[in-house]
């Protein structure tokens, strides 16, 4: 069995304010995650679209479970929905304690730019964590997050 737990996940965005003022707090979101994902050695990939977060964590168990928890607590963000929780052979993020991916960015064009949050929050299941988990490693493997 696999030592490495990938969870997958959506949820309801409750950062408000203006364009400026929500990137700040994603700012802060990021840095905080990525200090506290080096200590824990998880990686992942985190995206936003002002309405919604998606996000990847992977790590040991041991690791991954208590910030998940966390997550599960944090009033920046509701109706949080797993997507698929796995025990890959190895990580997708090796090199990223929390890659970002800005899905407001662009010309339509993003590899997220047609990911519908609201189905993954409504309906979420394996075929929306696959397409999350590919989106991601694609823009990822670009070197743009």
């Amino acid at each position: 069995m696999s030592k490495i737990l990938r969870v997958v996940y959506c949820s309801r965005s409750c950062v408000t304010g203006s364009r400026a003022e929500v990137e700040t707090q994603i700012r802060k979101i990021l840095a905080s995650a990525r200090t506290n994902n080096e200590e824990a050695r998880l990686t992942g990939a985190l995206a936003f679209n002002e309405d919604c977060f998606a996000q990847v964590l992977e790590g040991a168990p041991a690791n991954l479970l208590p910030v998940m928890d966390r997550i599960h607590r944090d009033p920046r963000h509701r109706d949080l929905k797993i997507l698929g929780e796995t025990r890959p052979p190895r990580r997708l993020f090796p090199r990223w304690s929390m890659a970002y991916v800005d899905t407001m960015l662009g010309d339509g064009r993003h590899p997220l730019a047609h990911f519908s949050f609201e189905s993954a929050l409504t309906s979420g299941a394996a075929p929306e964590a696959e397409q999350l988990l590919t989106a991601l490693c694609r823009v990822v493997e670009r070197g743009s997050a």
